[in-house]
């Protein structure tokens, strides 16, 4: 039954219509008022981060269609040891939004170019879902720039293939449609944005108005549809990322939640095999976030390996 209010969901979406948001990038955030919101140009464009902590640079890199909140709860611990950056990823949360074609290429130089737009010489990356793909990726084209990798649920080289939860499969199904998709993607409403939300966790309780207000108004910021349309268009070519995964030779944690919808841990276990050395977690109880979901498990497993010498 959930299923298929999800779905009408979905495809009621485009009847419901509000005004898109202006991009305005806020001076404090709501979830953790100790950070300092700041930006940085890259290749023209403003990127939206925070950074906190001293030591050694971890970079927090999130999801499709998502933002920097989604690590709210890693921040404050993992600064205690290291420097943390929390980055909106261009096109994402509050970081501009060109109408350019979102490629697996673009994202790969968009983080290395962070990187040095920083000033980093290496850092260890911990990205989940999308930005896990994107975190091995850039391992693998930029090794020199990489000392570890924490990968949480992250895609895999044949991402539209592998998914399962019941939004991307509808999305996957619309392809055949044209621009159906960008329909979809262009009409987002708080009940859509619960739903998918809701599909990404165990327990929907953790799912409050106040969280789906937050990712809700990220969805409407003008220009988000058009990069969610070409990410998810242009999904098809990490395929050619595949021979990457061989070539990483970095440390490597791969955590994954029990009971994820969108990639179940049998893709973990695939990424587990073709990264050489890799280790890998089952969090019990979790979803595709569960760092989220359980970062009383997560937290100081990423600590640990990340302090491990190894």
């Amino acid at each position: 039954m959930r299923t298929f209010q999800r779905i009408l969901s979905f495809l009621l979406s485009p009847l419901s219509w509000e005004p898109e948001l202006p991009l305005t990038p806020p001076d404090h955030l709501e979830w953790n008022p100790s950070l300092s919101p700041q930006a940085i140009q890259i290749r023209g464009q403003k990127i939206f981060y925070v950074a906190k902590g001293e030591g050694e640079p971890i970079i927090l890199i999130h999801g499709y269609g998502a933002g920097l909140w989604v690590w709210e709860k890693q921040i404050d611990v993992l600064s205690q040891a290291y420097r943390v950056y929390g980055i909106d990823v261009i096109g994402h949360g509050f970081s501009e939004r060109p109408r350019i074609a979102y490629t697996p290429d673009l994202y790969i130089q968009f983080m290395k170019d962070f990187i040095e737009a920083m000033g980093i010489e290496r850092a260890s990356l911990v990205g989940n879902s999308m930005g896990g793909g994107i975190a091995w990726a850039t391992a693998g084209h930029f090794p020199s720039r990489v000392k570890k990798l924490v990968l949480i649920d992250c895609v895999p080289p044949v991402v539209l293939d592998q998914v399962h939860n019941d939004s991307f499969r509808l999305l996957r199904a619309a392809r055949r449609f044209s621009l159906l998709p960008y329909l979809l993607l262009s009409h987002p409403t708080r009940r859509l944005i619960r739903g998918i939300l809701e599909e990404c966790v165990v327990n929907p309780g953790l799912i409050t108005p106040e969280v789906v207000e937050r990712q809700y108004r990220l969805s409407k910021i003008k220009g988000t549809s058009w990069v969610l349309f070409s990410t998810f268009q242009n999904a098809d070519k990490a395929l050619g990322l595949r021979p990457f995964l061989a070539r990483i030779t970095h440390p490597t944690l791969l955590l994954w939640g029990e009971k994820d919808l969108v990639f179940p841990p049998t893709v973990g276990e695939d990424l587990h095999r073709a990264i050489a050395g890799s280790r890998f977690m089952t969090i019990k109880g979790t979803g595709h976030l569960p760092m989220w979901e359980a970062p009383d498990v997560v937290n100081p497993a990423i600590l640990h390996f990340l302090g491990d010498s190894m």
